[in-house]
């Protein structure tokens, strides 16, 4: 890896984030989610403080006062590689690669202000301070900034003329640049620098033309200026020009426009604020390839872009990218957004509320909760993290089938409590619950996130990522039985017209993915085994087609089968001291479930007491 990248920001006294600092692990996708007020736009205005090294306003300073004590102060942490690295002092090396961390720190003493900021000496162990020779790793702020990966942010209410703008103004740019660049074949320079040529003759000898003329002013003004200040005289002065020549060859060339294909099409600024923000993204990328960047600004006399320099490493801040897009639109917009990172030169960070922008399955893909604790501070947690979570192929391949069938899975990074259940059955019976409570007045399930897993080895593969959340969670699933019956082709007995198949007995390869939910077993975790499956426990039956409509309408109809359903979901969730019923194991051991198995057959054969 030849090109920078973010890995870390720790974050205190800015904007709602007080003294007790926040840290940010940052890899090639980062989720921010948690409630509305919590931090997550201050977290992306964080990092565009430090890489742009903006002067922040008041109302960026926690509790909009400014107290030496408490001020805004931003650490970033950077791997840098041999191509970009500061000096040695500041590179800490990064075992087993080639790469170095480089941590710097940002403090803001007042506002409408330059920041100060200092890099961590390696060999010190410490902040650079006042009496040290070098304080900054780079030197200057403007080299530092051209070895980050630049921010790119787009706000969710950004106004729709500026959003439109910036868009217009990065392609004038690249045109404007392509017109400076235009060369005929046979000329050594450009036709614009032939043109520029061209106006500076022309200035030369409009000059000298003119000098005649300047003379005789000047001979005529020292008639006044010698009789009211005898022996002296007035001089005019036309030194060589070295005032650059500038020409603006374009206009409003641009008119950026969406609409259906072979259809009417309206200006950008025109269109819901979900196409504007999906299109002002998607063109900043593409932009920002070719070396442009984009500055949000309503003022019409500042540039509304920059170049970047040679540095090709970029960061794209979104906020809130969900907001006004259809839910099928959200779908793909998470998809391309996940994909620009397989390009080595993009890293993104999405703030969001919808679950859907979440994808377990892809790689370098971290979600972060941001939430506020009892004190009202702000804090982070590292939720799901590929490298701390070792998803195997198998794992991914299982989460990817979640994702299609259940695309309630990502609820969960936002926050409740969460039961992951095995089959439809259970979901909707667990489901129908929940709103019948809730509309009776109990709110004892409203944060309840019921995650449908649809098989026993993805149930495992849950369990894997939720072990990171550090909260508790709940697990029900069927212990199936050691053995099962199967058919066999009995080849002596069988014609090619007449298939004749032996009923064997054979290991059930149910029961043994019951290890794999032994191994994610862990303190955070309650399991629960439904004996045999969920509807022989609970409703001493099997049947094999319209489980979960044969499940609603016995609970919906019979009392006692709604409370025992009932009391089942509140035993799992530690709710109204209510006990497991019949028919339902909370076990830690393949034993403890082996040894009821047979117990549950006996009783079966031996039909109702």
């Amino acid at each position: 890896m030849s090109i920078p990248k973010i890995k870390k920001l720790i974050i205190k006294n800015f904007g709602c984030i007080g003294n007790d600092p926040i840290s940010v692990d940052i890899d090639k996708i980062v989720i921010l989610v948690g409630a509305n007020n919590t931090g997550k736009s201050t977290i992306l205005r964080a990092y565009e403080a430090v890489t742009d090294n903006l002067k922040l306003d008041l109302s960026d300073f926690h509790n909009n006062q400014v107290n030496s004590n408490y001020l805004p102060t931003i650490e970033l942490h950077s791997i840098i590689t041999n191509e970009n690295k500061p000096g040695d002092e500041w590179c800490l090396a990064i075992e087993n690669t080639d790469h170095f961390l480089v941590r710097e720190k940002w403090t803001w003493d007042s506002p409408n202000k330059d920041p100060s900021r200092v890099g961590f000496n390696v060999n010190l162990n410490r902040y650079a301070e006042d009496s040290d020779k070098e304080k900054q790793p780079w030197g200057m702020q403007n080299k530092a900034k051209s070895k980050r990966p630049k921010p790119h942010r787009v706000s969710t209410f950004d106004s729709p003329e500026v959003q439109a703008l910036a868009i217009k103004s990065l392609l004038k740019s690249i045109l404007d640049d392509q017109i400076k660049e235009f060369k005929l074949e046979e000329s050594e320079k450009t036709s614009y620098q032939l043109i520029l040529d061209s106006l500076i003759d022309l200035r030369d000898k409009i000059k000298q033309d003119q000098e005649s003329e300047i003379e005789q002013l000047e001979n005529s003004a020292n008639e006044i200026i010698s009789r009211i200040f005898p022996n002296h005289n007035l001089k005019i002065v036309a030194p060589p020009s070295e005032k650059e020549i500038k020409i603006d060859l374009l206009g409003d060339e641009f008119e950026v426009k969406m609409g259906h294909v072979n259809g009417e099409i309206f200006p950008l600024e025109k269109q819901g604020s979900g196409s504007r923000r999906t299109a002002l993204w998607t063109i900043l990328k593409l932009l920002a390839d070719k070396g442009y960047k984009a500055k949000i600004t309503s003022s019409k006399s500042v540039s509304q872009h920059e170049q970047l320099g040679s540095n090709s490493a970029h960061i794209l801040l979104l906020d809130e990218p969900e907001v006004s897009l259809h839910p099928t639109a959200i779908t793909t917009a998470r998809d391309v957004l996940y994909s620009l990172p397989k390009s080595e030169n993009w890293q993104i960070m999405i703030a969001t509320h919808s679950p859907n922008f979440i994808d377990l399955s892809k790689d370098h893909t971290t979600v972060i909760r941001v939430e506020k604790n009892i004190t009202d501070g702000i804090e982070t947690t590292t939720l799901f993290s590929p490298e701390q979570t070792q998803l195997d192929h198998d794992d991914k391949e299982n989460l990817k089938l979640i994702n299609l069938f259940d695309s309630h899975i990502s609820h969960a990074f936002f926050g409740g409590k969460i039961l992951v259940v095995e089959g439809d059955t259970e979901y909707a019976a667990f489901n129908y619950i929940r709103e019948f409570e809730s509309r009776n007045g109990n709110q004892n399930y409203d944060d309840l996130n019921i995650i449908r897993a649809r098989g026993k080895v993805t149930v495992a593969s849950m369990m894997k990522v939720l072990n990171h959340f550090q909260n508790k969670y709940y697990v029900l699933h069927d212990s199936d039985t050691p053995t099962c019956q199967s058919r066999k082709l009995n080849k002596q007995l069988s014609t090619p017209k007449n298939k004749i198949y032996d009923i064997v007995e054979i290991t059930n390869p149910a029961w043994t993915n019951n290890n794999k939910i032994k191994n994610q077993m862990g303190g955070n975790c309650k399991v629960v085994a439904s004996l045999i499956n969920f509807e022989h426990a609970y409703f001493s039956e099997d049947i094999s087609t319209n489980k979960p409509e044969h499940c609603i309408s016995k609970i919906k109809s019979i009392p006692e089968k709604y409370n025992l359903i009932k009391q089942l979901l509140d035993a799992l969730l530690d709710q109204n001291e209510a006990a497991l019923p019949e028919g339902a194991v909370q076990w830690s051991n393949i034993s403890e479930l082996e040894a009821l198995i047979p117990k549950v057959i006996l009783q079966d054969e031996a039909g109702p007491a």
